[in-house]
C-alpha cells in the first residue's frame, strides 16, 4: 500500500459483492481509508456462475488479479441447445478471447460468484475494514461531507459514500428523492428467473445446456467443476402475476415455477423435483437500472446500484469492474480535494458505455422466446443451420455484438500504485 496521499479520503461503500470490493481495491492502493459495510452477516457464499467479458477482463488485469481468477476459471468448453427430448440442436463452443474481444455464449472467464467475490475480498481484506451486519439507513449529502446514519444507529461522517448495494439499492433511492425524483429508474425486461443449485445432473456434459420451450419458456443448466449442477427457468410475459408472486415467500414462488414448467419438456419434471428440494433458490425480474442520477455531492453510485444491465446481456459483472476502475480512476485523475469534478467526469466517461450495453437488442429479450410450436420450429432450425454451415462463430459475435470499441481509459495514477501499465 503506498504513502497517504495529500488528502486521504474517508470513504464509506455500502455493499461487499463484487462493485464494492473493486472500488475499495483502488482507493486503499492510492491510500484513502476504505470501510464497507454489508447488511448481511460475513461474505456472502450464494449466487451461481458468472462471466467476465470484454474490458471486464482488461478491468482485472489491471488490478493485477487475473492470474487468482484464472484458477478460479470453471473450464465450460460451450453452449448447446437440445430439444424435448434432449437431442442437440446446435453447438456453439467457447470463443477464446481474441485481438478483437470477440467472445461467445460461453465467456473465456466463466467463474462462480463467490469465487470471484472471495478473489476480490481478499485482495482487500488487509487494507479494507469490512463492518457486517450493517446497512446505511439514511444520510445528510452536504457539500463537504457526507453524515451517514447507519442501521444500529450509529452516525458517523465519511468525505465520500459509494453506493455498491445492487439493483434495490436503498442509497439510489434516497439520492434520487433528494433531487426531486421520488420514482426509481427501473426498466422491467419482461422476462423472470428463477435459479439454484441441484445435485450433479446425470448424463450431461460440462456444457451450458439450453433447452427453448413453449409458452416463452426456457431451461438452462450448468455443470461446473465443483460437481453441483445448476438451473435456471426463464419465462416471458405473466407480469402481474410473477410481480404478485415474487413478492410472496419462497414456497410461494417455487410452486408457481412449478406449475409454470412441469410440463415443458425435455427434463423439466426432474428439475422442478430438485428446485423443491432447493435450499437457495431464487426467484428475480430482469429489471434494467438506468438511474438519471449517479452522484451528487459526496454520494456516488457503482455497478448494479447505479446501472445494472440485467442478467441478459452477460455484462453485469463486467460492467461493475470497469465502473469502479474508472470511478477510482477519475479520483486519482482529479486528485482528492476535486471530487465534483472526478464524479461529473466518471459519468460522462463511462456512461455513453452503460447506454450501449443496455441497449438490449430483441433477439436477446425476444427472439429465444416461443409462445407457440411454429416458432420454436424456426428458432431451432436458426440454430442448427447455424451449426451445420459454421455460422456459429458468426452469430454468437453479432448477438452479443462482440465487436466492441470501447476501452478503459489509461490512468497511470492506477497502474503506479499495482506496478501495470494499461
Amino acid at each position: 500500500m503506498t504513502s497517504e496521499p495529500p488528502q486521504s479520503l474517508n470513504i464509506l461503500i455500502s455493499g461487499a459483492g463484487i462493485a464494492g470490493p473493486a472500488t475499495a481495491f483502488w482507493l486503499s492502493r492510492l491510500g484513502h481509508r476504505c470501510t464497507i459495510v454489508e447488511r448481511f452477516p460475513g461474505i456472502r457464499e450464494n449466487g451461481l456462475q458468472i462471466d467476465i467479458r470484454k474490458e471486464g477482463v482488461e478491468a482485472v488485469r489491471r488490478m493485477g488479479l487475473l492470474d487468482a481468477v484464472k484458477t478460479r476459471v470453471i473450464d465450460e468448453p460451450g453452449t448447446e441447445f437440445v430439444d424435448a427430448k434432449g437431442r442437440r440442436v446446435a453447438l456453439f463452443p467457447k470463443i477464446e478471447q481474441d485481438k478483437h474481444g470477440k467472445q461467445g455464449f460461453t465467456s473465456e472467464y466463466e467463474i462462480m460468484r463467490h469465487d470471484l467475490v472471495r478473489v476480490l475480498v481478499d485482495a482487500t481484506k488487509d487494507a479494507v475494514t469490512y463492518r457486517f451486519g450493517l446497512s446505511v439507513a439514511a444520510f445528510d449529502n452536504r457539500e463537504d461531507c457526507v453524515v451517514v446514519t447507519l442501521s444500529d444507529g450509529t452516525v458517523e461522517t465519511y468525505d465520500l459514500l459509494i453506493a455498491a448495494d445492487g439493483q434495490g439499492s436503498r442509497i439510489r433511492k434516497m439520492l434520487l428523492q433528494s433531487a426531486g425524483q421520488p420514482t426509481d429508474d427501473a426498466v422491467n425486461m419482461g422476462v423472470y428467473l428463477c435459479f439454484f443449485k441441484t445435485p450433479r445432473i446425470k448424463e450431461t456434459e460440462k456444457l451450458t445446456t439450453l433447452f427453448i420451450a413453449t409458452r416463452q419458456r426456457m431451461l438452462m443448466t450448468r455443470e461446473p467443476a465443483e460437481g453441483a449442477g445448476q438451473v435456471y427457468m426463464a419465462v416471458r410475459g405473466h407480469p402481474a402475476e410473477l410481480d404478485r408472486v415474487l413478492a410472496q415467500d419462497v414456497e410461494a414462488q417455487k410452486q408457481f415455477f412449478a406449475e409454470l414448467f412441469q410440463d415443458a419438456g425435455w427434463r423439466a419434471e426432474e428439475l422442478v423435483a430438485s428446485m423443491r428440494k432447493a435450499d437457495d433458490f431464487y426467484a428475480s425480474s430482469t429489471h434494467m437500472i438506468r438511474s438519471s442520477v449517479w452522484s451528487a455531492n459526496r454520494v456516488v453510485l457503482v455497478g448494479d446500484a447505479g446501472y445494472s444491465p440485467t442478467p441478459l446481456t452477460g455484462m453485469g459483472t463486467s460492467v461493475a469492474l470497469i465502473g469502479a476502475t474508472m470511478l477510482a480512476g477519475e479520483i486519482a485523475k482529479h486528485r482528492p480535494g476535486n471530487l465534483p469534478a472526478a464524479l461529473e467526469a466518471y459519468e460522462r466517461t463511462f456512461r455513453p458505455y452503460v447506454d450501449i450495453v443496455q441497449n438490449i437488442p430483441r433477439t436477446v429479450t425476444r427472439g429465444p422466446y416461443c409462445e407457440g410450436k411454429m416458432k420454436l420450429r424456426f428458432v431451432n432450425l436458426l440454430l442448427s443451420t447455424a451449426t451445420k454451415l459454421k455460422l456459429d462463430r458468426l452469430l454468437q459475435t453479432v448477438v452479443l455484438r462482440a465487436n466492441d470499441p470501447f476501452r478503459i481509459p489509461q490512468y497511470p495514477e492506477l497502474d503506479k500504485v499495482v506496478g501495470t501499465k494499461a
